[in-house]
């Protein structure tokens, strides 16, 4: 865990009694490839996701790919100039307001940390203004962290196989949801084998999470 974001974490004011749900956001809360895809579009690029990875999506008008400096400089131009517009996931934020009602809600999110503020006004935008932690790097170290501070159950929704198999490891016995809002991201997605459950929206998550925080 990078130290602004132990930062972060040790700021956050919990109840350790109450329920904790620890939620992603690009592909869970926003919409990510989607909004990369149009916004390469309108810069002459083309944008086919066939796998769950950015590397050999994005090609030229001739059909050659991007390299791989080329895609990390797409990224990152487009985090930077988009992070503030990025579309809500259908059925998020209902679901959140809901969920809050039985549980305190952080939002984990590895976007860079000079689009923090970008990411709040988004979000809030959607009705989501919840907590924001800044991570980099797998998501397990700070799971880990928040159950040292939270002796309630514990949830956690990303759509990153690595992300979930890393908090299996540092925080085994939280819930741990495999779930994306994207239907594009959804047809690609490969099953994290440590995944507690893999539902298929918004409704579905909703549900189960109600029944595990009851």
């Amino acid at each position: 865990m990078i130290p602004e974001t132990a930062q972060q974490v040790a700021a956050l004011a919990l109840q350790p009694d109450r329920p904790l749900v620890v939620v992603d956001a690009d592909e869970v809360l926003v919409h990510f490839a989607l909004p990369f895809g149009s916004w390469l579009e309108r810069r002459d690029w083309r944008f086919g996701l066939h796998e769950y990875q950015l590397d050999r999506a994005i090609s030229r008008a001739d059909g050659s790919n991007a390299t791989a400096l080329e895609t990390h400089h797409l990224i990152m131009d487009f985090i930077a100039d988009q992070t503030l517009h990025q579309p809500a996931t259908a059925g998020a934020a209902a679901a959140l307001a809901s969920i809050a009602r039985q549980a305190q809600i952080v939002v984990l999110t590895n976007v860079p940390l000079p689009q923090r503020e970008h990411r709040q006004i988004n979000l809030a935008g959607h009705a989501m203004a919840y907590p924001i932690i800044v991570n980099e790097g797998p998501k397990g170290p700070a799971l880990a962290e928040f159950a040292c501070r939270v002796t309630a159950p514990i949830a956690f929704i990303d759509d990153n196989p690595g992300q979930i198999d890393s908090a299996a490891v540092h925080a085994p016995h939280i819930l741990r949801f495999q779930f994306t809002g994207c239907d594009l991201v959804r047809a690609v997605l490969p099953p994290a084998n440590s995944a507690s459950l893999r539902p298929q929206n918004w409704t579905e998550l909703q549900n189960e999470l109600s029944n595990f925080l009851a």
